[in-house]
């Protein structure tokens, strides 16, 4: 991954997004070795190349992004009241 500074910023480790609804939210960097995720938003991503991508954020900006955290699973338990057992009819 390429900073506007044209610096290496580190490896991509995920596209981030949700695939059925076509949409793409953005990427997962992992700036260091050690260093957790960073997400740079779709918004910072002009170019992605098979072997290259490029945002337009510095290598500072990119490593002052907050954690990258997965959101969390939706359990729906069979039986629950409320909205979905209206919408289901159970």
């Amino acid at each position: 991954m390429i900073s506007s500074d044209g610096e290496v910023v580190g490896k991509l480790s995920r596209v981030v997004g949700d695939a059925d609804a076509d949409v793409f939210t953005g990427l997962a960097v992992k700036p260091g070795v050690l260093s957790g995720e960073r997400l740079v938003p779709s918004e910072h991503v002009p170019h992605i190349w098979p072997t290259r991508v490029e945002v337009s954020l510095t290598k500072d900006q990119i490593e002052a992004l907050p954690p990258f955290e997965d959101p969390p699973a939706v359990r729906i338990e069979p039986g629950v009241s409320g909205f979905f057992r209206r919408l289901f009819g159970r």
